[in-house]
């Protein structure tokens, strides 16, 4: 089963209306909404690039947003996606985004909301620019670098989920993994350890949130 096919079953069996459009898209009929216009991207273990961006967007130029399932992205494709004013996520975005946005395109998770209000009330971070799903550029005040974090909202981080995380952005360098769940308490010896390994620290969002503002070697 192609993707596609099973994006269209999902929301079919969720009652639904939805009509396949082209080789990839999904159109779905909302009352009182514009139609929702999804293209869907086949799994991989090739990372989906800028090119194949604008490859889809070429194929079906009325689509409001890429969704992505267990594929890597590469991290410039979020931004170009910004400009060509579409949304790339997960189907989860997508059904979310269709059952609460007019415009689907203008989808943000609830995570990376919190996250964005967090950073600017910090006053250290000038700007944060997506780089992957939940991975984040933070461009900082007074001659500090930049730091590229990824974000996790579940209660518990588990060695193996820590290991699939970074898997999922292989072209990035990160510098921090920060969990926002404000119910965490802390990480367990497994992950502490990988993380130290893989020379990418762990943090609460409130222990982060206090040493944006340092030089971070």
């Amino acid at each position: 089963m192609s993707i596609r096919s099973w994006v269209v079953k999902q929301l079919t069996e969720s009652g639904r209306t939805v009509q396949a459009v082209g080789e990839f898209g999904v159109r779905v009929e909302r009352a009182g909404w514009p139609d929702a216009i999804g293209y869907c991207v086949e799994p991989d273990s090739l990372p989906f690039t800028v090119p194949m961006l604008e490859e889809a967007l070429g194929k079906l130029p009325e689509v409001n947003m890429v969704i992505m399932t267990r594929r890597p992205v590469d991290p410039d494709v979020h931004s170009r996606a910004l400009e060509r004013g579409v949304c790339v996520d997960t189907f989860g975005g997508f059904n979310r985004a269709i059952t609460y946005f007019d415009d689907i395109s203008d989808y943000v998770h609830p995570e990376e909301e919190y996250f964005r209000k967090r950073m600017a009330f910090t006053r250290a971070v000038v700007s944060v620019i997506r780089r992957g799903h939940r991975a984040w550029e933070l461009q900082r005040k007074n001659g500090l670098r930049s730091l590229t974090v990824v974000t996790h909202d579940r209660y518990e981080l588990t060695d193996e989920g820590f290991c699939k995380i970074l898997d999922e952005y292989p072209s990035l360098d990160i510098d921090a993994l920060v969990i926002t769940n404000p119910s965490a308490q802390g990480f367990g010896k497994r992950v502490v350890t990988s993380a130290r390994e893989a020379n990418v620290p762990l943090y609460r969002l409130d222990d982060f949130a206090s040493k944006i503002r340092d030089t971070w070697t």
